[in-house]
C-alpha cells in the first residue's frame, strides 16, 4: 500500500513539474510576442529617424508635422528627431528587458524539463523494481 502511495505522490510531483513547464512556455510565448511588436516598433522609429535626417540634410525648408488626433500640427525638426531619439531608446532599453527575461525563463524552463525527465525516469525505475518485486513474491 505504500508503495502505492508513493507512486502516487511521485505522478503528482511530476504533473505539478510539467503544469510549471507549461506555464514558463506559455510566459515564453507572451514575452516573444512583445518582443516582435518592440523590434517592429524600433524599425518604424529607425525609418522615422532616417526620413528626419535626410530632411535634415537636404537643406531646405522641410517642414515636418505630427498627427495629434485628426489633425496635422506643425513640428520643429530639432524636437521631432529627439522625440524619435528617445522614443529609441525606451524600445531598446525595453527589448533588453524582454530578451532578459526570455533568457531566464528558457533556463528555467530547461531546468524544468530536465528535472521532468529524471522524475520520470525514477518512477519507470521504481515500477520496474515493483513489478520484479511482485513477480518474486508470486514465484515465492
Amino acid at each position: 500500500m505504500s508503495d502505492e502511495n508513493f507512486g502516487k505522490s511521485m505522478a503528482n510531483a511530476v504533473d505539478a513539474e510539467i503544469t510549471a513547464f507549461r506555464t514558463l512556455q506559455e510566459e515564453i510565448q507572451k514575452l516573444r510576442t512583445d518582443q516582435q511588436l518592440l523590434m517592429q516598433q524600433q524599425s518604424e522609429n529607425e525609418m522615422v529617424k532616417q526620413e528626419l535626417d535626410l530632411v535634415d540634410s537636404s537643406g531646405g525648408d522641410g517642414q515636418v508635422y505630427k498627427l495629434v488626433g485628426p489633425v496635422l500640427m506643425k513640428n520643429e525638426l530639432g524636437d521631432a528627431k529627439q522625440t524619435v531619439e528617445q522614443r529609441l531608446e525606451l524600445i531598446t532599453g525595453e527589448l533588453k528587458k524582454v530578451e532578459k527575461s526570455i533568457k531566464e525563463k528558457e533556463e528555467k524552463a530547461s531546468e524544468k524539463a530536465k528535472k521532468v525527465q529524471e522524475m520520470q525516469s525514477a518512477m519507470q525505475k521504481a515500477a520496474v523494481e515493483a513489478a520484479k518485486a511482485a513477480a518474486q513474491q508470486a514465484a515465492a
